[in-house]
């Protein structure tokens, strides 16, 4: 008999747990997603710093769906799910399911305690936020092009809010882009400063110490004017306060303090931890429902350490095959297992031609084969997902 499984958002972990289900006959996948793209997020740094396009950050979510003998793909913002009627809720119609499989990632924490924070400040964990940087971006680049030979050369301040991963891998390729701008260019008004505010006294805080070493090294030969243990206490329409009382300038401000659940998880009624992830047990089921998994960011996903794991796309695919893995088993009516999710490792983007790489917390490396290794495996990734998606666009109708 068909299972039906639905699968809410088309991020890393929901199309993993796509192609994991959808060579299995005996299961129809529907992969729900309100925009029919698949935003390669770990690539917003490169995108919004000129160093790759739309193309290069996207995959088209119904031509792979379609190459895919068993999978669907429907383009629906979902506005509720029942888990007793095992339905999902969108404008259009109602969609049943047999397993459901949440995967609708996070969105950028804005703190309300942060007056002037959502106003003043830009996420770029959505494609539409990270290209509308790009292009102000691009403008303040032409702008300092056009300012050259005047007598005055007005400063442009980026400011990040963050030293996390996503905040660290932006200002470092800020940094890197606009000194090689300048200097291809031969320009004078070298004028675009990268200010990086920092909570702790480190950057990367919690990840392997050779990172965080050889991210503050390259932050620094880079020019990034790195704020240690500070926070952002309110923002006003050009400026950061900080707790301190420091007010630092800024034309444009990211903020990558952190991340929460989408609004739709409030609205459902699951446990959920403070950040409103969806509570899981070891096997990635949902606590106290029935036939329902969450996997990837908006899942409350522990290591074997019980801390938070890491928010990364190794992370979110390894999860979507130990769900894949138990919702089988359970369609089968056996145990499901309990499964610590390991990363092999991780790597931080540092700037054109430099990364830093640490593999099963031993093998380390920085610099141009940093760089090397990340672009191999985010291109590889890219390629199958294209590769696959191919096959439908060289079906389509001609004419």
């Amino acid at each position: 008999m068909t299972k039906r499984v639905i699968i809410v958002g088309g991020g890393y972990a929901g199309v993993r747990a796509m192609q994991h289900l959808s060579a299995r006959p005996y299961i129809q996948v529907t992969l729900i997603d309100k925009n029919p793209f698949h935003y390669l997020q770990t690539e917003a740094y490169a995108l919004i710093a000129q160093q790759a396009t739309l193309v290069d950050v996207t995959v088209d979510l119904p031509a792979l769906c379609e190459s895919y003998a068993y999978a669907t793909f429907v383009k629906a913002e979902v506005t509720g799910i029942d888990f007793e009627a095992k339905k999902v809720v969108t404008a259009a119609r109602d969609y049943y399911y047999d397993y459901i499989i949440l995967a609708m990632g996070a969105r950028t924490f804005f703190p309300e305690s942060i007056p002037g924070l959502h106003d003043y400040a830009h996420g770029v964990k959505s494609l539409k936020n990270a290209f509308r940087f790009r292009q102000q971006f691009e403008q303040q680049l032409f702008a300092r092009m056009s300012s050259e030979g005047d007598e005055e050369c007005r400063r442009f301040n980026i400011v990040v809010a963050g030293a996390g991963l996503s905040g660290v891998e932006i200002a470092a390729e800020l940094a890197d882009y606009t000194a090689w701008f300048m200097r291809e260019n031969r320009m004078l008004c070298d004028s675009i400063d990268v200010h990086l505010i920092a909570s702790r006294d480190e950057v990367l805080s919690g990840m392997h110490p050779y990172l965080q070493s050889k991210a503050k090294a390259r932050l620094q030969k880079l020019g990034v004017n790195i704020i240690f243990g500070s926070r952002v206490a309110a923002v006003e329409p050009h400026e950061a306060i900080l707790d301190s009382g420091r007010r630092v300038a800024f034309d444009f401000m990211i903020y990558a303090g952190g991340i929460i659940a989408p609004k739709l998880v409030h609205t459902l009624d699951v446990e959920r931890n403070q950040k409103g992830q969806i509570a899981v047990h070891p096997t990635l089921a949902i606590v106290g429902k029935k036939d329902a998994f969450a996997i990837g960011d908006v899942a409350d996903i522990r290591a074997e350490d019980g801390r938070p794991l890491p928010a990364t796309a190794n992370g979110a695919e390894k999860s979507a095959a130990l769900a894949v893995l138990n919702l089988l088993r359970c369609n089968r009516s056996e145990p499901m297992v309990e499964r610590p999710i390991r990363l092999e490792g991780y790597m931080v983007a540092l700037g054109r031609f430099n990364a830093a790489v640490v593999i099963f917390g031993r093998i380390k490396f920085s610099g141009l084969p940093g760089f090397v290794m990340k672009r191999l495996i985010t291109d590889r990734y890219k390629f199958l997902l294209d590769s696959t998606a191919y096959k439908a666009f060289r079906r389509r109708p001609k004419g």
